[in-house]
C-alpha cells in the first residue's frame, strides 16, 4: 500500500510572484554595482509591467522599490542584470524547475514556466539570512539584501507581519495575477519560514495577497516559535 499524500511544501511548484525579486533581481544587482540607495525611475513604459494600484513614483531608491514591491523598477533592474545572471543565483541554490523558457524578463516578477516550491523559497531566504551560505558557499553576499528586507517589514508591504516581541525580521510578499497565489517568505536570525496560500487547481481567492493570509500565517507561526 502506497501513501499518495501530496506534500505541497516539497512537491507543489507555483508562481512565486514578487517574493522572487530579492533572489533573482536585487541580490544579483547588489553584487553588480547597485546599492539600496541607487535610484531608478518608476514609470509606466511600453512592453513593461504595471504596479499594483497603477501608481508610479518617478525617481525612487531600490530600498523604496523593494519595500513597496514596485514592478517597473524590478523589471528595469532585471533587464540590466540580465535573466542569465539572475537565474544563475537560483540554480546555485538548487531550484529544480528552471527551464529554457524562463530566460525572459517576466521571471523578475515571478512569471516562471513551472514555478518554485515553498521548500525552495525557504532554503533561498535562509541563504540570505546566512550571509550567502547554502550548504556550500555560493556567490551571494546578503547583508545588503537583509537590510532592505527589514525595511519591507518596517515600512512596506510586510508591515502586518512584524513580530510581537519586536525581534528583527526580514521578509517579502508575493502575489500572482488574479489572486491565485499568495506568498510570504521571511526570516529572523533563528528561523526562516516560507508560506504559500492558494488552491491545488489554481483559482482566484478572494482578498488573497502576500500581505493578507500569508503574512498573517507567517506572523502567527513565527510569534509562536
Amino acid at each position: 500500500f502506497t501513501n499518495h499524500t501530496l506534500n505541497r511544501a516539497f512537491q507543489s511548484h507555483r508562481q512565486p510572484g514578487s517574493s522572487i525579486k530579492p533572489l533573482i533581481v536585487y541580490t544579483p544587482a547588489f553584487e553588480n554595482g547597485y546599492t539600496p540607495d541607487s535610484v531608478v525611475d518608476d514609470h509606466k513604459f511600453d512592453g513593461g509591467p504595471s504596479n499594483a494600484g497603477d501608481t508610479y513614483h518617478g525617481d525612487v531608491t531600490i530600498r523604496y522599490a523593494v519595500e513597496q514591491s514596485l514592478n517597473t523598477v524590478a523589471w528595469q533592474v532585471y533587464e540590466d542584470v540580465t535573466p542569465e545572471t539572475g537565474l544563475k543565483y537560483l540554480k546555485n541554490m538548487n531550484f529544480t524547475n528552471i527551464v529554457d523558457s524562463d530566460y525572459t524578463i517576466a521571471t523578475a516578477l515571478g512569471g516562471f514556466t513551472t514555478g518554485t516550491s515553498p521548500l525552495e523559497m525557504a532554503s533561498a531566504y535562509a541563504t540570505l539570512e546566512n550571509d550567502g551560505l547554502y550548504r556550500k558557499p555560493t556567490c551571494v553576499t546578503s547583508r545588503m539584501m537583509t537590510d532592505v528586507l527589514t525595511g519591507v517589514m518596517a515600512d512596506g508591504t510586510g508591515r502586518k507581519a512584524k513580530l510581537e516581541n519586536d525581534m528583527p525580521c526580514a521578509g517579502k510578499t508575493g502575489t500572482t495575477n488574479d489572486k491565485k497565489d499568495g506568498w510570504f517568505c521571511g526570516y529572523t536570525r533563528y528561523y526562516t519560514t516560507s508560506v504559500w496560500v492558494g488552491c491545488d487547481m489554481p483559482e482566484s481567492v478572494s482578498s488573497l495577497t502576500g500581505s493578507s493570509y500569508p503574512a498573517q500565517i507567517w506572523k502567527q507561526y513565527m510569534d509562536d516559535i
